[in-house]
């Protein structure tokens, strides 16, 4: 049997157990895929100061003596490699018990790790909450484990939260410019205090369902690899063969100098900040040597470099005083110095140095950017948080790789840029006429003489023309724009704008595949073919908005506001931007969550909850344990309401 299989069908017998069984089942479970010196109990931790924790369901120890101590309770804290929290079902309150007495286990003091010349070594105790099930979703949990690490010591956190048969919570490694990557260990003591890695921790969700075991113990394999190096321990990378690999990002922290993980400040996530080019490093002959660029790190600063040239031989430019933490990262496409105490400025004048004492020339970056405002609004604005910066977050879930987004964003381009064109007309259609209106209630463009009323402003020919603007580009959005990104997404719609017949036909089709959105795609029809009927009125028949009529009531003149379709023009154009606003955002969304990597689904912030910075409707969650999926519906409300 594989062994990925084997803990597998291990892991179900944990799930199998109940809150009186959990600590003996697991012990065994565990001990089974441990070897000497390594041995799974419940107990206490005790460190040399008579500090000791409650009773934990299960350490994960080292024997102290030649052989493993079955029915040990008291562990002292030097031997302790993994302490696991274990309960039946987990709710707020146990969750934030839990990271307590992680925390208190964290706390207890250690002798100091052996040195092995070349052999990297931990003192450090794994902390892992695990929980049967749980009565929150994973999201809830790890927004809670936020909350609580904002007010905790690093060093105190918890490494891993364990929801059998539904997912994890842990931290992943993630470097400047690139996705997140590997499971984050906790660093031994005080390695981060000497040097500061220039690297991101993040916290993910995993919906790792059935293999949940999988990950939490070849987790746990990796830590004692370094709590006890050359012992004899089950593959890690073959535990986790078939385990699902998507995950859902929640946060970020960053070290500063003293070695404390901090939150990336907001302005710092990249849907905000747009770093400063970086310079050109050329020889004499104006060849390319590298690029290097500054990035700010919560009390200092980080160097990225691209190119041939070593990274560090350039950092001794910035002086003595910072070589004293300085260091280097080498990844694939990039050099990372490790994070310095230096800012931009120091960055400029260690450029000034190797300009003025190397033979190399330092040059600024000729690329030209061009940022151009396409609207007077920002992600404040729901139209935007939510018809741009919400869409694109769910793209960068199904498409994570630039490369492959070129056909969506091409797509969705048309849709957007139509929909702004919609909105526009609209905006100004209803704008016209309610200036005009009022104009003439107050006099200011009307009188009356005897029974003829005299108009001294006309808005015909304009309102007409900004009526045929609304109408083509509505359905431009709609037929043109929103059919071809579908069509992108494997998804048909194109009878939606046939006639009823063949509008029936493939609507029943379509309900065999997907029946809630066959349903919503009926009642579009509703007011789709009202838009569509209004434009090929105007293409084909000949149709013209009729004249502003005007009337009077005693000496008061009144407007009268054309219709289109028994409707008065601007609640046509507010009615009708509503339902393409909403149809745009809905369907989209709809087919990205189709495309959603295995176990990763939306849900639906509720109006209440959205940031105001960033008023996005959806968000990703996890298919199973997470937050409740979304199913696209259709409803009647305004789109700003929604």
């Amino acid at each position: 049997m594989a062994l990925s299989q084997e803990v597998h069908d291990a892991g179900q017998e944990v799930i199998s157990a109940t809150g009186v069984t959990l600590p003996s089942i697991l012990n065994r479970i565990l001990g089974n895929f441990l070897s000497w010196p390594f041995n799974a109990t419940s107990g206490c931790v005790f460190d040399q100061d008579g500090n000791k924790t409650e009773i934990f369901a299960s350490v994960v120890h080292a024997a102290s003596g030649g052989g493993a101590t079955p029915g040990t309770h008291d562990i002292h804290a030097d031997n302790a490699a993994v302490v696991i929290d274990a309960c039946e079902g987990l709710d707020l309150e146990n969750f934030r018990a839990s990271y307590e007495r992680i925390a208190q286990a964290k706390r207890l003091k250690k002798s100091a790790a052996p040195s092995l010349e070349g052999t990297p070594i931990t003192t450090i105790t794994l902390g892992v909450i695990f929980a049967l099930r749980s009565a929150l979703p994973l999201e809830k949990l790890a927004e809670e484990l936020e909350r609580l690490n904002a007010q905790t010591p690093s060093q105190e956190w918890p490494d891993m939260v364990v929801v059998a048969s539904t997912g994890t919570v842990n931290y992943v490694v993630q470097f400047p410019g690139e996705s997140p990557s590997d499971d984050f260990l906790p660093p031994a003591e005080r390695a981060v205090v000497t040097y500061t890695p220039p690297l991101y921790v993040v916290i993910v969700m995993r919906p790792t369902e059935a293999y949940t075991f999988n990950k939490m113990l070849a987790f746990m394999i990796a830590h004692l690899g370094i709590f006890s190096p050359g012992t004899k321990l089950p593959d890690w990378a073959q535990i986790l063969e078939g385990v699902p690999k998507a995950a859902v990002t929640i946060s970020a922290f960053q070290y500063n100098l003293s070695g404390d993980l901090l939150p990336v400040p907001r302005q710092f996530y990249n849907d905000r900040y747009l770093p400063p080019l970086p310079m050109r490093i050329e020889d004499q002959k104006g060849k390319l040597l590298c690029t290097l660029q500054f990035l700010p790190w919560q009390d200092g600063g980080t160097i990225l470099l691209k190119g041939e040239l070593p990274l560090d031989g350039l950092l001794v430019f910035l002086g003595k005083g910072t070589l004293q933490r300085a260091g280097v990262v080498n990844r694939p496409d990039l050099q990372i110095s490790y994070v310095l105490p230096i800012t931009q400025r120091d960055f400029n004048e260690m450029l000034t140095r190797i300009q003025r004492q190397s033979n190399v020339v330092v040059r600024g970056d000729q690329t030209k950017w061009v940022i151009q405002k396409i609207a007077d609004e920002g992600s404040q604005s729901p139209f935007m948080a939510r018809l741009f910066m919400g869409i694109m977050r769910l793209r960068d879930v199904v498409m994570p790789d630039p490369a492959t987004r070129e056909n969506f964003d091409t797509s969705y381009e048309i849709v957007f840029s139509s929909l702004l064109n919609v909105r526009t007309a609209a905006q100004e259609m209803v704008q016209l006429w309610q200036e005009h209106a009022r104009k003439v209630t107050s006099g200011e463009v009307a009188r009356l003489e005897g029974r003829t009323i005299h108009i001294n402003e006309n808005i015909d020919k304009k309102l007409k023309r900004e009526v045929e603007s609304f109408l083509n580009a509505a359905v431009r959005a709609l037929k043109d724009g929103m059919q071809r990104f579908a069509r992108e997404a494997q998804v048909n719609i194109g009878f939606l704008f046939q006639k009823q017949g063949e509008f029936d036909t493939g609507v029943t089709v379509l309900e065999t595949r997907d029946p809630v959105l066959a349903e919503y795609l009926r009642q579009t029809r509703t007011w789709s073919e009202r838009l569509l009927g209004s434009r090929n009125a105007i293409e084909h028949e000949g149709w013209m908005l009729p004249r502003v009529t005007y009337s009077h009531t005693g000496s008061t003149v009144t407007a009268d506001e054309p219709s289109i379709l028994g409707q008065p023009v601007s609640e046509f154009a507010s009615f009708i931007f509503d339902r393409l606003a909403c149809f745009v955002e809905e369907l989209t969304a709809h087919c990205l969550q189709r495309q959603m990597p295995a176990g990763i689904t939306i849900t639906e912030i509720a109006v209440a909850q959205r940031l105001a910075e960033a008023p996005e409707r959806f968000r990703v969650t996890l298919a199973s344990g997470g937050l409740p999926a979304w199913q696209i519906s259709y409803h009647h409300g305004a789109f700003e309401e929604t």
